[in-house]
């Protein structure tokens, strides 16, 4: 298992309903109303030395999410404790390297590399009223290599775009 990252240099988002099609029927109820959520940000990686590392970037979700619901009078179900979740029906991530440094230049050669991102497994799960949810977005994986010993790759900038719908997860109190 990688790192997981919640540490943040700055994060952003945008959140909006998403729009008909020409003769394309309005959803049911705001609940079935699919939303397009934008997160971007810099995320704090701190990856030292010569080695590759898959990180997690997982950004703030619940506060677009829990704005959106408020905004729009999404209803949550009542007398139960949830949790805001994201049901994706289609998304694309993007991360990059946006601070390295060298510790020691010494004549070696170094390197820094993004090599690949993607999204972290969905989850498939059961939504507070009992219906499946099976593409619930918790987060982007990103692939990262350093090349160098005193090589420092400190953060990591990402971009994901994200259709799907709010949903709400029972939450567990500890």
């Amino acid at each position: 298992m990688g790192i997981q990252i919640t540490n943040f240099a700055g994060q952003n988002w945008t959140i909006t309903p998403e729009a008909l099609a020409v003769n394309e029927p309005p959803p049911a109820s705001i609940s079935a109303q699919e939303f397009l959520l934008v997160l971007t940000g810099v995320a704090i990686a701190d990856l030292q030395g010569n080695k590759s590392e898959t990180v997690t970037l997982l950004p703030d979700i619940v506060s677009p999410l829990n704005f959106a619901a408020d905004r729009y009078g999404i209803p949550r179900p009542a007398g139960v404790n949830t949790l805001p979740a994201f049901n994706l029906e289609q998304w694309a991530p993007f991360a990059a390297v946006s601070s390295s440094t060298v510790l020691e230049l010494g004549g070696a050669a170094f390197g820094f590399a993004v090599n690949d991102w993607r999204p972290t497994h969905f989850l498939h799960t059961v939504d507070a009223y009992g219906e499946p949810v099976n593409s619930v977005f918790t987060g982007i994986d990103v692939d990262l290599a350093v090349a160098a010993t005193g090589a420092l790759l400190q953060r990591v900038s990402y971009h994901i775009t994200l259709l799907g719908r709010i949903v709400f997860l029972p939450q567990l109190i500890a």
